[in-house]
């Protein structure tokens, strides 16, 4: 009897033991080895001086603040990458401006472009910034388009002046089927170009919010406004929103099938923005609309390039079609990430059939429109935890997918630089918590590098890790002067995310200073 409860005792103590170190285990894991730190940026965001896109051609039409030089990036990559390594680093992301590469339509679009369809010297600056990138010890992640095109492709101005029906000049965007073919030619010659040098590419920036503000708001070009009804053949070549969207995944993957016939061993992307969907109450209701709006707004694209199935009411139970050439074509999930919204219902019958809004202020800057506030409509004073909402965006895309993931962006638009590093911290803490609770995570890059041009902001806003001197005044709208733009670090962000980048994790010590 004595020896019996001797060897319970023994298997108690044991798995008690067990259980301690396994606990002990998932709370220091540190991030796996090779994992990526870095930053990410946009062309028209940071290069500036592009003035063959629909961006400028929107400017132009007095839509925006002017970009100007942006931050100079297409001249002082160097610079950029050497403040980059010198905060422990390893990571890059930024775009090839698809405008600069191709600057007029091809012969024939959707064929292999030839040496008469692209611009050489564009060409050869792109491959002098990845050398320089590499001479740094950066990875580089290349996105291929980052909201803009070429005016080819869209040209608002025509647009507007046929009344937003067709265009005479351009494909009117992703209306057009044939803008599908054209990127993913465009996708085939810049792997052909980098495919020994860029193993990380991001087919297309955000899909879902471009269409957004370019194809239902029409506060981005090429400015068709859809607000009513998503699924209404309201734009050129008969295209309605899901027309729109569709014609993205097709983009996507066929851009994906032409980078891995140059090489199988690409890991291709998008960068999906990725909005928590809280319920606003916890009521039923409440529950069943926000889940709607995370099937709209994060699940059916990526359903569509991992599974191949898409659902034309974007409901996720109606009308659902299967596309075996756009299943697996992701190789691990991009995910942009800012917000974790409460859902309330959309107003006046707004975005049929989903009807479902997020409490964000880039709805509200919509709202204003008609007269009416997020109050208005039910959103309470304050959205839930960005952090907590992270770490479950993350294990929902985990349990669903089951790809590794990236995230290509995550940043801070105030003023505050304690805020910034505080953010950084806790968001990177929540990156962490997903890794320990099952999460395949590639790497986190910051947004951004640099103090840059925020689209529809303009330079209001300071997503940076540095100050640009000389244009950060509350007066200075446009960048101008190519000697003016000096680097200076923000502390305290730069020295926490070096610190962070140079451990692989985030110290204790760290934690009880800005992790709370």
């Amino acid at each position: 009897m004595k020896n019996r409860w001797g060897k319970l005792l023994y298997f108690v103590l044991f798995a008690v033991m067990v259980i301690s170190c396994s606990s002990s285990s998932s709370k220091t894991k540190t991030f796996p080895k090779g994992f990526l730190w870095g930053v990410a940026t946009a062309a028209e965001q940071c290069e500036g001086g592009i003035t063959n896109n629909d961006w400028y051609l929107w400017e132009q039409m007095g839509n925006t603040p002017p970009v100007g030089l942006a931050d100079n990036f297409y001249n002082l990559y160097a610079t950029d990458f050497s403040n980059v390594a010198s905060l422990h680093l390893n990571a890059f992301r930024l775009t090839f401006e698809w405008a600069r590469i191709e600057p007029h339509p091809p012969a024939v679009i959707g064929m292999p472009l030839t040496s008469g369809d692209v611009d050489p010297t564009e060409v050869q600056h792109y491959r002098d910034v990845i050398a320089s990138m590499k001479a740094y010890g950066l990875e580089p992640v290349v996105t291929l388009v980052h909201w803009t095109v070429p005016q080819w492709v869209d040209d608002p101005a025509d647009i507007k002046a046929n009344n937003y029906k067709q265009s005479t000049t351009s494909l009117a965007g992703w209306t057009n089927t044939l803008t599908a073919y054209a990127f993913s030619s465009y996708a085939r010659f810049m792997a052909q170009q980098f495919s020994t040098t860029v193993k990380y590419w991001i087919t297309e920036n955000e899909p879902l919010p471009d269409t957004l503000t370019g194809y239902i708001a029409g506060e981005f070009p090429p400015g068709f406004s859809s607000l009513p009804d998503l699924t209404l053949p309201t734009m050129p070549n008969s295209a309605s929103v899901v027309t729109v969207v569709k014609n993205m995944i097709m983009g996507h993957a066929l851009a994906y099938h032409a980078i891995h016939e140059i090489e199988p061993n690409a890991m291709v992307s998008i960068a999906e923005n990725s909005i928590f969907a809280s319920p606003a109450t916890n009521t039923a209701s409440a529950k069943a609309l926000a889940s709607a709006f995370d099937h709209a707004y994060n699940l059916a694209y990526l359903d569509a390039v991992t599974k191949g199935i898409f659902d034309n009411g974007l409901t996720g139970t109606t009308n659902t079609e299967y596309h075996p050439e756009w299943a697996h074509t992701i190789d691990y999930i991009g995910v942009n990430y800012y917000e974790n919204d409460y859902i309330v219902p959309a107003p006046f019958g707004l975005l049929a059939p989903i009807k479902a809004l997020p409490c964000n202020q880039t709805i509200a800057g919509t709202l204003q429109k008609f007269g009416v506030t997020l109050g208005d409509i039910g959103c309470p004073a304050q959205n839930p935890s960005e952090t907590q909402g992270l770490t479950n965006m993350l294990l929902e895309y985990a349990n669903r997918y089951h790809l590794p993931m990236l995230i290509t962006e995550n940043g801070y638009g105030d003023a505050d630089p304690v805020g910034r590093a505080k953010y950084i911290v806790q968001n990177i803490m929540a990156v962490k918590d997903a890794i320990n609770r099952g999460a395949d995570m590639i790497g986190y890059l910051y947004w951004t590098l640099d103090y840059d041009y925020e689209w529809t902001s303009g330079y209001k806003q300071n997503f940076g890790l540095f100050y640009v001197d000389d244009f950060t005044s509350s007066t200075f709208t446009e960048p101008t002067i190519a000697t003016y733009f000096t680097r200076t670090a923000i502390h305290p962000a730069t020295d926490v995310y070096s610190a962070i980048a140079a451990a692989n994790d985030v110290t204790q010590t760290i934690i009880d200073q800005y992790g709370h």
